[in-house]
């Protein structure tokens, strides 16, 4: 064990603890400054300010300036991106035109585009990600309290400008999540109809398509390559015999077995034929075909597999094809001598 591990360990424990603190001594102070700071506008006109109301806005903002603080630090869930930074600083822009533009009569519209202009943008970019979408929920529900908070009693466009922009903001965070639903299905359709395009239903390896994809996309293929050419003995008469379920029970089995025996590349190459390929490093196959063999036999006591085992260059599927008809040829010459030793022929139980 290294002596210097748990040094180490503290260390890193400390650093993470000191960075958590930070945090959070970063989000609790950026609160209290924005309360000060937006309180300081109810001395330019204090008449006219609802205090109560006032006041709520000014919690309301500093505590989502503060989350919005914390939603930097933490990277946002993910990479913090140079739009999402945008939008914090359209929050931050929304509250000053709220606050100080209501205070200084501004005219009441422009205030509204600016509303909209940072909740489309929020709204848009919230479409790539999930934790986009809470932050323009945040957006536009501070922007209103932080509204309402600034206007007077008297304000004529109190409610038909504030009031729109929460029920502007509650109806397009329903229509972006619905958007983000049926998109999140179609994703994971094509994701399900792509998947079948390269993997074999039954077994959940490759299938031919998909390993002469996988292997020409792959940054392994330098070197030499060990292609393992399988095949269940007497399958028919297992199918035949046990019965088609019985059967998809051997060939998941002898799936999941060449994946553990540790190829690179895993592939139902049709019928009981199976394809392994390891770059690098040789197969063995008498330990690999041990390995498959008892996990079969655990389904079917006694059935056996023929392994092919060759090697050379892969670069291209010409390679590739032209490597695993090498092992096609050796697995059929290793079977016909084992034929010879063993002669285990399933039987009806």
């Amino acid at each position: 064990m290294d002596p210097d591990r748990p040094a180490q360990t503290d260390a890193a424990e400390r650093i993470s603890h000191r960075y958590h603190l930070i945090r959070v001594v970063v989000t609790l102070s950026t609160i209290g400054i924005v309360t000060i700071l937006i309180g300081l506008a109810a001395l330019v006109d204090p008449e006219n300010m609802h205090p109560l109301r006032y006041f709520a806005g000014c919690f309301v903002v500093a505590v989502v300036c503060g989350l919005s603080v914390l939603y930097l630090l933490r990277g946002g869930g993910g990479t913090t991106t140079s739009v999402e930074a945008a939008m914090l600083a359209g929050l931050f822009a929304t509250y000053g035109n709220t606050i100080y533009g209501g205070l200084l009569d501004v005219d009441p519209w422009w205030q509204v585009c600016g509303y909209l202009i940072v909740i489309l943008i929020a709204g848009g970019v919230s479409l790539r990600r999930w934790s986009t979408f809470w932050l323009f929920i945040a957006i536009g529900l501070t922007s209103w309290a932080a509204a309402v908070g600034s206007a007077d009693e008297t304000s004529e466009f109190l409610f038909d400008s504030y009031s729109l922009i929460l029920l502007g903001t509650v109806v397009a965070a329903a229509i972006l999540w619905l958007f983000r639903i049926e998109r999140d299905r179609v994703t994971a359709l094509n994701r399900e109809l792509q998947e079948s395009a390269t993997h074999d239903s039954l077994t959940g390896v490759l299938n031919r398509h998909g390993l002469l994809s996988a292997v020409l996309r792959s940054d392994q293929t330098e070197g030499q390559a060990w292609c393992a050419y399988v095949d269940v003995d007497y399958f028919k008469t297992i199918n035949d015999l046990r019965g088609h379920d019985h059967g998809d029970q051997v060939l998941q089995e002898v799936a999941r077995s060449l994946v553990e025996a540790g190829g690179d590349f895993t592939a139902r190459w049709g019928g009981d034929e199976f394809v392994t390929l390891r770059f690098g490093e040789p197969l063995e196959e008498s330990l690999l075909q041990e390995q498959v063999e008892g996990g079969i036999r655990e389904i079917e006591p006694g059935a056996g597999i023929s392994v092919g085992i060759a090697s050379g260059p892969v670069r291209d599927g010409s390679d590739l094809d032209r490597l695993m008809r090498k092992a096609d040829r050796r697995m059929y010459e290793r079977r016909a001598v084992a034929r010879g030793e063993r002669q285990h022929i399933p039987t009806a139980r």
